[in-house]
């Protein structure tokens, strides 16, 4: 016989002799295993969080690059797949390039997304944004938030900012990490 065959031969025995020896275990009957089931994120109610973004506003002349940080509060109503909402936020910027034109402002925003899964949304949204010195934008976004644990979400967004008191207009790009309650 070659060793091929002997292989078989071994391990065909082996195989007969190890399901003899478990057919004579006794059974046991053990309760089966359940598994908790995944009722997506919680979308609905009250959440905060921090959000930093940076925009890119001119008025035809050179573009003015900005930063935030700003602290945000929101509410949130789910129907169905449909998501309405309202957020707030104030917070700092500062001229990304100088550093020196720096102050505070603050902003409303509403949205509207669909939750593409349940732990993912997209949405739109439509806002207000007020600086201390008086200028005033409205502001037209989409995004995508997602959730990252139970109780929180990270949020992207695209902003584009329209002067209302003055001629400045340009794009935004910014993130928030929020947590939900």
């Amino acid at each position: 016989m070659n060793l091929l065959k002997k292989s078989i031969l071994a391990a065909s025995a082996i195989a007969l002799m190890t399901g003899a020896a478990y057919a004579a275990d006794p059974v046991m009957y053990s309760e089966p295993a359940t598994i908790a089931a995944d009722d997506g994120f919680d979308w609905d109610g009250f959440y905060a969080g921090v959000g930093l973004s940076i925009d890119a506003i001119t008025d035809g002349g050179p573009v003015d690059n900005y930063g935030y940080i700003d602290a945000i509060i929101g509410y949130n109503y789910t129907h169905e797949q449909i998501l309405f909402g309202a957020e707030a936020w104030v917070g700092g910027y500062w001229d990304v390039e100088t550093g020196t034109d720096s102050g505070f402002g603050g902003g409303v925003e509403g949205r509207v997304g669909y939750l593409a899964t349940d732990d993912w949304l997209i949405y739109t949204g439509i806002g207000y944004y007020l600086y201390d010195g008086g200028a005033d934008y409205v502001t037209l976004g989409i995004g995508t938030e997602f959730a990252v644990t139970d109780d929180m979400s990270i949020d992207i967004e695209y902003k584009h900012w329209e002067g209302l008191s003055n001629s400045f207009a340009g794009p935004s790009v910014g993130t928030s990490l929020l947590w939900h309650f």
